[in-house]
């Protein structure tokens, strides 16, 4: 790498200058100078005058490069530490762009969208509200042999429980404990176990563990079941239950949550709402009135301007 050439250069990145830096060999140069002098300490001795001058002009050149070198390595770390600073500015200029672009296009969004979305989940409300009277009414007055209605937002959010379901059966031949009253079946290293050390028999002995030493254990022909269990029903959080506030400080509530699910209370708090309208721009609560003196005048000069 040609360092001067590339110190010439007034637009270099950071990179290109610290591989410049990292390629300044001071100690290679110093070494090379020690060499030359000690030829020329030699040549001192022994050497003629036309030696010495040469000998001579080439440790100048060394140390000169030295010199050079040093020189190069000041101002490479000097535009360095510029050239990291301009970069991370410049990062930092692209970050604040980018994010300020994301940010206004969130913003863009929440305020066209958010209205849109509350209209939506208000008439959603009101709409299962009113199914649910509606719902409610007809489980009063049932036609004969006709099923109970469900209520809507229960009939798509709940989870309803279900009975026992087999999923498979099949004849297994396991180790279980002999002496139990009940059908223990053993892990399944213990069936390896058990089927490597008695092959050919349908009984066997594990080790207990204490005292006694051995437990009974006999291969038995049983059904293993695979099933799920029965489940109950469980019951979502109502839609009702959520918050939404207005899209503004000042702004009503679009719906103020409520955990009870009576119709009648939620088509209540919708009217309620319905009725309530943003706060003023400006609340006369919080004026206030103050006396200036006019730019330019005395006190006396406005005093007299007011009569």
């Amino acid at each position: 790498m040609d360092i001067f050439k590339l110190l010439r250069r007034q637009s270099n990145t950071a990179a290109d200058l610290k591989a410049a830096l990292a390629a300044i060999d001071l100690d290679g140069a110093e070494a090379v100078a020690e060499g030359i002098e000690a030829e020329r300490k030699r040549i001192l001795l022994d050497g003629t005058d036309k030696e010495l001058a040469a000998v001579e002009e080439r440790l100048a050149a060394a140390y000169r490069h030295i010199e050079r070198l040093g020189a190069a390595k000041e101002e490479l770390e000097r535009r360095i530490e510029a050239a990291t600073a301009a970069e991370t500015q410049q990062e930092r200029t692209v970050q604040y762009a980018s994010a300020k672009a994301q940010a206004d296009a969130a913003a863009k969004l929440l305020t066209t969208r958010y209205p849109a979305i509350a209209r939506d989940f208000i008439g959603l409300l009101k709409t299962l509200a009113e199914a649910q009277l509606a719902v409610d009414d007809a489980n009063q007055r049932l036609p004969d042999g006709a099923a109970p209605l469900m209520d809507p937002e229960t009939a798509v959010r709940a989870l309803l429980g279900q009975p026992e379901k087999t999923l498979e059966e099949v004849k297994v031949s396991v180790w279980c404990f002999a002496n139990s009253p009940d059908i223990r079946v053993l892990p399944p290293e213990k069936q390896d176990e058990l089927n490597t050390r008695f092959p050919n028999s349908d009984r066997g002995s594990i080790h207990s563990g204490s005292a006694v030493g051995s437990t009974e254990v006999v291969k038995r022909r049983v059904i293993r079941r695979t099933y799920v269990p029965r489940t109950n029903n469980t019951w979502p959080a109502r839609l009702a239950a959520i918050d939404l506030p207005g899209l503004k400080v000042g702004d009503p509530y679009v719906w103020q949550a409520s955990t009870n699910p009576d119709p009648r209370l939620v088509l209540a708090n919708l009217a309620r709402l319905a009725a309530m309208r943003p706060a003023p721009a400006i609340n006369q609560a919080d004026v206030r009135v103050e006396y200036i003196e006019p730019s330019g005048q005395g006190a006396d000069a406005s005093l007299e301007t007011a009569e």
